[in-house]
């Protein structure tokens, strides 16, 4: 089956050049039922099939996102109980997915070698026979979906649809044979993770009309498909174009434009075109593409067809289960938690993107950063575990990974290096601390033991590593590689982190040599940073005098105990000299928040993070921000103008960190912080005064875990844990609080009076 790869058409879409996705079925005979039947199916890009006129696709876009050079996925079907005595027939409508992904020029895909018209591969089986395959008689015609790409959009053209195409009866005699395709290079697995699908068809909250067409709000920022539905005019042409904002009242797309494509002049990106075929109630939702947005823009309608059901919003993900939840006393907090999630579902889209309308990268920095909080979010396992395949499919010989996995071939020189690259060592480790994925540490230590041969050799002469990615989106810049700390440093302090992650997985899974590889070169980092980074101070090396590198500093555990405190007082100076705001990008405020709270400062992290009134959280949601935005803006007093830069992107989840912030710092839940130990769960809360309350829960392997604490008087808090079976652990209290029980913690609920100051 791997070999037996048929196309309809070796011509593939492109700007000004339309190929329709093909239709094509293929049939058999059955003299009887069989006990069992399978039917299994790959396409490269995206299929929709249907055994005998009923759709058997597992979701929306299958069966993948890959470079199919490096991965390939099947996906396999149970179809006993739809198949018939006499003639059987398989039909399937192929889409270009990742295999042309045209509107991806900006990095490469349309040069990829493995760029083709869309194909596939099938087999039925029954009994445990072949009984038909993509070696049989298939035959093919165009379909009405004239053209597709996953970021620019679709048309379709209602007036080709083919009734009963997929149905045994259909008599496909004046259809053209198909003819072969090359078998792809990459290793085949069958598909064993969540599915893309529906979790809420929304309606808008508004819809209003501009010069050229309507605006439909949805009310958040969210990814998926629209659903139009329309009395329709055989021939009406209707436009349908999805963007994330409005300026002066209009939809402007600009923001979700790469400026290579800008300048190309291609017209909105986002963009779905149908063409009636002149029936009450017809309509269209896209199959083989999706996009980001909060509203819709409708051209092509007459006032009369304008309705509030016109179009709706059909909300798509990844089909995961959220695993993790926090709310407090501050509503801002609980907006940016909530956001948090929709920004972490609308880019889970088989693995974490960007950004879920221009790009739709596997970006391995925002997964790098994300990592944390997705395994403490959403059972996003298997998921992760399938995406880590086409990362090690990615790595070279030489041990490096691309800024961008998929990718064609782009990523290798630019794009990437040790802050980015950490996501081939981060992800496996979080999935193991926090879900017990012991597999996804074996998977992955070869190539994570070969990463640090690469790590090793972009050391300079004094020990540091200058290429890579820096702290990105540092607020109060106008471009994303502009930082303030200089990325040899935050390179540095990430290849320091990437080593001694390593060398906790290796002993995990009991492979010590590795892991003393990965010790000598995690202190060799150690020794380079404090001489380079501390060993001159006070005053303090240049490079160092930021929020991003001292609080890293401190997290890290670069200071030794003599120069901790310094180090400390230096960061209170660094955000106390910005006025209490923060000065760093989506690498620093990771470490900041952290450091502050693990230097007696938690007050002075939740009021950088949250006040409405600085660049911050807050204010974002202040700003009215219903999803994570790609930049903390800073805005024009009184208004939602930025005064830095331009309106980026609305919905990154890189900054999401904050999440698992809420849950293991202001909540307090640690699990398996040590790594060494899957049933340890200590539980080491802090309390700002900015709140009276706070409340977390996770769903560990092991069942529901639990913090929920509550200010009953001055300097007096009530906390409640709750601890599952088999999990053991303490109570860890800083800043002067003590507990009038024994911090010992016990299965089941346990209940703990705090005070201040009392010994």
């Amino acid at each position: 089956m791997k070999n037996r790869f048929i196309a309809a058409t070796a011509e593939y879409s492109d700007y000004g050049r339309n190929v329709p996705a093909p239709y094509m079925r293929g049939s058999f005979t059955l003299e009887s039922i069989p006990q069992t039947a399978s039917f299994t199916v790959t396409a490269l890009g995206f299929y929709d099939a249907y055994v005998n006129g009923t759709r058997v696709t597992k979701g929306i876009m299958a069966p993948y996102v890959s470079n199919p050079d490096g991965v390939v996925v099947f996906d396999r079907y149970d179809i006993r109980r739809l198949l018939r005595v006499g003639k059987n027939t398989i039909g399937l409508i192929l889409g270009n997915g990742f295999t042309n992904a045209f509107g991806g020029f900006t990095w490469g895909f349309d040069k990829a070698d493995f760029r083709a018209a869309p194909k596939t591969s099938f087999c039925v089986t029954a009994d445990g026979s072949e009984i038909f395959s993509s070696d049989g008689i298939v035959r093919c015609a165009p379909s009405p979906l004239l053209c597709d790409d996953i970021r620019e959009g679709e048309i379709y053209d209602a007036g080709k649809e083919t009734d009963s195409w997929n149905l045994p009866d259909f008599d496909d005699s004046d259809w053209s044979p198909v003819i072969e395709a090359s078998a792809p290079k990459g290793d085949f697995y069958t598909a064993d993770f969540e599915p893309i699908g529906e979790y809420r068809l929304r309606r808008a909250v508004s819809y209003f009309p501009v010069e050229d067409g309507y605006i439909y709000d949805f009310g958040v920022n969210t990814s998926g498909v629209p659903v139009l539905k329309i009395d329709g005019i055989p021939g009406q042409t209707v436009e349908l174009v999805c963007g994330e904002w409005l300026r002066d009242g209009k939809m402007d797309t600009e923001n979700i434009q790469c400026w290579e494509r800008l300048i190309s002049g291609y017209g909105d990106i986002q963009r779905v075109v149908y063409i009636c075929k002149g029936e009450k109630g017809e309509g269209y939702a896209p199959r083989f593409s999706y996009y980001g947005c909060r509203y819709v823009k409708v051209k092509g309608v007459l006032p009369s067809q304008v309705t509030a059901d016109l179009i709706r919003f059909s909300e798509q993900s990844s089909v995961m289960k959220k695993i993790g939840r926090f709310y407090c006393s501050d509503e801002y907090a609980n907006k940016t938690f909530e956001n948090t999630l929709r920004s972490d579902f609308s880019n889970f889209f088989y693995f974490p993107t960007d950004c879920p309308h221009r790009e739709k990268n596997g970006w391995t920095g925002d997964i790098s950063l994300s990592a944390e909080q997705f395994t403490l979010l959403i059972d996003c396992e298997k998921s992760l575990k399938m995406w880590l395949r086409s990362v090690r499919a990615a790595q070279r010989e030489d041990g490096s990974i691309p800024g961008i996995v998929p990718t064609a071939f782009w990523g290798y020189e630019w794009g990437n290096g040790p802050t980015w690259d950490a996501a081939l060592t981060r992800v496996p480790y979080f999935l193991y601390r926090y879900r017990g994925c012991r597999d996804i540490l074996e998977e992955n230590a070869d190539a994570i033991y070969k990463y640090l041969d690469f790590l090793n050799s972009l050391k300079t002469e004094n020990g540091m590593i200058e290429y890579g990615l820096g702290d990105w989106c540092q607020i109060g810049t106008s471009e994303g590689g502009l930082h303030v700390t200089p990325a040899v440093v935050t390179n540095t302090l990430s290849a320091f982190d990437i080593c001694d992650k390593a060398s906790r997985i290796f002993r995990v899974l009991g492979q010590h040599e590795r892991a003393g590889k990965a010790d000598l070169l995690r202190e060799d980092f150690l020794a380079t940073l404090r001489r380079v980074c501390v060993a001159d101070i006070p005053p303090m090396s240049p490079n160092c005098r930021t929020q991003t590198a001292v609080s890293m500093l401190l997290h890290f555990g670069i200071y030794d105990e003599a120069q901790k405190e310094n180090g400390a007082r230096w960061l209170r100076e660094l955000v106390s000299g910005a006025e209490n705001r923060m000065q760093v990008g989506v690498l620093g405020v990771q470490s900041l928040l952290r450091a502050l709270c693990e230097n007696e400062m938690v007050d002075l992290a939740y009021e950088i993070a949250m006040s409405p009134d600085r660049v911050s959280y807050g204010s974002e949601v202040a700003h009215g921000a219903t999803s994570l935005w790609e930049w903390i803006h800073t805005f024009k007093s009184g208004t939602n103008e930025v005064s830095v830069g331009r309106t980026r992107s609305l919905n990154h989840h890189f900054w999401g960190d904050i999440a698992a912030w809420y849950i293991t710092y202001l909540a307090g839940i640690r699990i398996n912080e040590g790594f060494f130990d899957l049933n340890e769960i200590n539980i080491e809360p802090y309390f700002p005064d900015a709140l009276s309350h706070a409340y977390a829960e996770y769903n560990t392997p092991f069942g529901e875990a639990a913090a929920s604490w509550q200010r009953t008087g001055k300097d007096k808090i009530s906390l409640f844990v709750r601890v599952p079976e088999q999990m053991h652990g303490r109570l860890v209290l800083h800043d002067g609080w003590s507990a009038k029980e024994s911090n010992l913690l016990k299965t089941g609920g346990n209940i703990f009076t705090l005070e201040k100051g009392v010994k």
